[in-house]
């Protein structure tokens, strides 16, 4: 053991160093990352470098929680980093980024006392549980998993177990050894149809607590006959569903090997041949502002990053040429850009030249980023056509981004083997990946110089983009909500870890002339109306985007009517069923679990998955014939109707009038947006009309809005918390951000600017 000290500020931390730390830190946490560390071969900075950058440089821990540590231990042979403070929270909310960023695993301990002295909690070995046997079970065709479980998990301990083991001893009810149960279920009892017990994909079961865990695709009628099976068999059984996996399009998208490290820009310099590191210029210019795309480029010195690549493709019929091309115009053209920006603010003197102002202007000006905000189509339409122009250009985005981005984007679905991608044009984009996600700093070669991310709402995977380039902060929304959505941490999370003031803000525009209210009063009154129809045993239909909203409705629905089901005994639980795309999307939020923030993280991680739910279902193109049953929640896309098999359904559903119809987000396309006008219509196709007569919530109540864009009161925060200089738009016509531009002065903001296409602006 040895004890040094460093400063940080004008305070002394002491520094303590050991071979090992104590079992008693190694909590479960600490193995999975350890694992992880290992697996993704993340390299363990040397502890003198991690103190530095730590305590001097790190921008997502603040300096209020830096300057309440007291005390680091450390065990190199461990690659743990202990923390004596108070004030941890903020440590550990961001411990994965840290992980990343450092290779060691960072404890938060708050007691000042000797951590090796402290006697750990130990779990009592009868408290862990364990698999004793494991066995098949035939049933027709198929072979059923069966396994014995010791000391069960507190999961299956609910009110509803509760209950029936009372109800078990209460009448001496005879507990039937598991082979008679298991005869009984699939041999015996009619009750239970052959296609719920086909349905049935595992079974673990644990004597001393008389539990038997059925998993499967279907459980209805198991469920409503749950009282008689319990006095049949003197068993509780706990019905739930089957998991929903992981996602093979990640996996395949992890066998492919990168191209470019996390240290790639770290080498890589800003300034021109002044060398002179305040004449770095920041400048911006729109390649195209289209309601459905959004491209800029941002100047950083000698380097331009493309902000988003929403580009339109050449139109062949009508001899159209694409947004492309504006691209090669900007490069050819920069230089006389900035010459002539540079004359307009007037920043000459007489003594300067043209030279003096092109300083830091490369020769052959190309594209040397793209930073991906998030997998919307009117963000990434142009991405495949521009790594084909410029294939060795590194690509910035979140893991996330990537895979719901090749999901909709490639033919990954269509290929009969999943193991790799075929495509190859797919694979250079996953060869250039950099992945950057929340809290992730890029460093520049010049100090003070770097580019941060931070998450942005709207949807998985959506970051902003903070480029500081000395005392100039520059910060880009991308699409953004403040607030929080299940299971999407809004902005408000982590603006207070962003210097301020910000001096240029160009942020999301799309709704921020609409006031939808308080949100939760939004998903309530939506809520409020599922339940009636629940009540009557009527369907409903919601339309969504599959990669969020979708996501959004499915967690939220599923925990509010679980709650009602256990709080207050409601017997008419809806099931909850979505396509098969939206399912794609979910079984990448579920692989990817460590990188969404909040409670559902941590659910999937121990374990109580709410995708793995016996109420959550899925479906396609061979398997509608819930159709014809009641009491059904359907979530399919997208939200305006237009495409896919949502034809199907609501060529069904929507005949009824006793059907609950939602058209969520932003409805642009035909038929959705013809029912929300009055249409009593559907026109699928020449041949293909369906009247609609169900109970369309967009008309009843209009006032009911749920997006995922920001709106004037979510604008209004972000103002408050980052302080811009000035403001600038896009995603929205000037038309409606007239009267928002005002009220975004009378916020005390001094600029606010609505952008123009293919214009150079110097920011600073």
């Amino acid at each position: 053991m040895s004890i040094e000290e460093f400063k940080f500020i004008d305070k002394k931390i002491l520094l303590e160093k050991r071979e090992e730390i104590s079992s008693s830190f190694k909590i479960n946490a600490y193995k999975t990352k350890l694992k992880f560390m290992e697996e993704k071969k993340i390299p363990q900075k040397d502890i003198k470098d991690v103190l530095y950058n730590f305590f001097n440089k790190n921008r997502y821990i603040s300096n209020k929680t830096k300057n309440s540590i007291s005390r680091v231990i450390y065990s190199q042979k461990d690659r743990i980093l202990i923390l004596i403070t108070h004030h941890g929270k903020e440590v550990i909310t961001n411990r994965d980024s840290l992980i990343r960023d450092y290779g060691w695993f960072f404890f938060i301990e708050k007691s000042e006392k000797e951590p090796e002295k402290r006697k750990p909690k130990k779990k009592a070995e009868s408290k862990q549980e364990k698999t004793i046997s494991v066995d098949e079970y035939p049933y027709e065709d198929l072979k059923i998993r069966v396994k014995e479980k010791v000391n069960m998990r507190p999961l299956y301990r609910t009110k509803e177990y509760n209950h029936y083991l009372k109800l078990i001893k209460s009448q001496g009810i005879t507990q039937l050894p598991i082979e008679d149960v298991l005869n009984n279920l699939f041999f015996e009892d009619e009750c239970i149809p052959s296609e719920e017990k086909k349905g049935i994909k595992k079974i673990i079961y644990y004597q001393k607590e008389r539990v038997i865990v059925i998993k499967s695709l279907i459980g209805d009628e198991m469920y409503e006959n749950l009282e008689n099976l319990v006095k049949q068999n003197g068993w509780y059984f706990y019905i739930t569903g089957v998991p929903v996996g992981k996602s093979e399009l990640c996996i395949a998208i992890d066998k492919i090997e990168k191209r470019y490290d996390s240290d790639y820009f770290s080498n890589i310099s800003l300034i021109g041949e002044s060398n002179n590191q305040n004449d770095i210029r920041v400048t911006i210019y729109p390649i195209v502002l289209k309601p459905n795309h959004n491209c800029h480029i941002l100047g950083l010195g000698k380097l331009n990053i493309l902000l988003d690549c929403g580009l339109s493709e050449k139109d062949e019929k009508n001899e159209i040429e694409g947004d492309m091309r504006y691209i090669e115009e900007y490069l050819n053209d920069v230089p006389q850009l900035i010459l002539e920006e540079a004359k307009k603010k007037k920043e000459l003197k007489i003594e300067d030249s043209d030279e003096f102002i092109l300083d830091n202007i490369p020769e052959n000006p190309k594209i040397d980023a793209i930073f991906i905000s998030h997998s919307h189509y009117d963000h990434v339409s142009g991405l495949k056509e521009l790594i084909k122009l410029y294939p060795d250009t590194p690509i910035l985005s979140s893991r996330i981004t990537l895979d719901l981005y090749l999901l909709r984007d490639s033919n990954f679905l269509k290929q009969e083997n999943h193991d790799e991608f075929e495509e190859e044009e797919y694979q250079n984009i996953i060869k250039n990946i950099i992945y950057v996600e929340n809290g992730t700093k890029i460093e520049f070669k010049e100090k003070n110089c770097y580019l941060s991310f931070f998450l942005a709402g709207h949807m998985p995977g959506a970051l902003m983009l903070l480029a500081k380039i000395n005392n100039f902060k520059f910060l880009y929304t991308g699409d953004y909500t403040y607030i929080d959505i299940t299971p999407f941490a809004g902005t408000r999370r982590f603006l207070e870890q962003i210097s301020r003031p910000i001096d240029y803000l160009l942020i999301d525009g799309t709704a921020a002339q609409e006031d939808f209210g308080n949100i939760s009063d939004q998903f309530h009154s939506l809520i409020l109306f599922l339940e009636q129809k629940a009540e009557y045993g009527d369907n409903s239909l919601i339309g969504a985007d599959p990669s969020s909203l979708a996501i959004s409705f499915m967690l939220i629905f599923w925990r509010y009517f679980r709650k009602l089901q256990l709080r207050r005994g409601f017997k008419k639980r809806p099931n909850i069923y979505v396509d098969m795309m939206v399912r794609k999307n979910i079984q990448v939020i579920n692989h990817r679990y460590e990188y969404i923030y909040g409670p559902i993280s941590r659910l999937i991680r121990d374990k109580a998955n709410p995708f793995n739910s016996i109420k959550f279902r899925w479906f396609d193109q061979t398997n509608l014939d819930f159709l014809r049953k009641k009491n059904n929640i359907i979530i399919s896309h997208p939200p305006d109707l237009s495409y896919g098999l949502i034809r199907n359904i609501i060529n069904v559903v929507g005949r009824s009038p006793h059907t609950f119809v939602f058209l969520a987000g932003s409805i642009h396309e035909q038929p959705g947006l013809g029912l929300i006008e009055g249409a009593e219509e559907i026109v699928l196709s020449e041949t293909w009309k369906v009247p609609f007569r169900a109970f369309l919530l967009n008309t009843f109540a209009p006032h009911i809005k749920i997006k995922l864009h920001a709106d004037k009161n979510q604008l209004r925060e972000m103002i408050k918390i980052l302080e811009p200089k000035e403001v600038c738009f896009f995603h929205q016509s000037a038309k409606k951000l007239i009267d928002v531009v005002d009220y975004v002065k009378e916020l005390g903001v001094e600029k606010v600017s609505l952008p123009r296409k293919r214009n150079l602006l110097i920011l600073n």
